[in-house]
């Protein structure tokens, strides 16, 4: 006999896209209906909403997750590549002597 529980009922609306060793979030996944079809919103993670980000809307989780993976990736790439051009607040490599 298959054992039922009201669980079972539940539909997950909204996850968080996590990295191991980071101390926030870095993305947020929530499941809605446009024009009555099924899609996933990915923003970056704040907070409160007002501090997010829109990455985009998608046909299912799989492609937010993507999305918002590849947008984390991005922003770190950039951000090491600014701090690797500067050091103590000069530029390296053709900065001002």
């Amino acid at each position: 006999m298959v054992e039922w529980h009201p669980r079972h009922l539940v539909r997950p609306v909204e996850w968080v896209l996590t990295v191991p060793g980071h101390p926030e979030p870095v993305a947020v996944i929530r499941r809605l209906k446009l024009a009555g079809r099924v899609a996933y919103r990915a923003v970056t993670w704040a907070p409160r909403s007002a501090g997010r980000e829109l990455i985009g809307y998608f046909p299912d989780g799989d492609s937010a997750a993507v999305a918002a993976w590849r947008r984390y990736v991005d922003e770190n790439q950039r951000q090491h590549e600014r701090a690797s051009r500067t050091h103590g607040g000069t530029e390296r490599n053709g900065g001002a002597a």
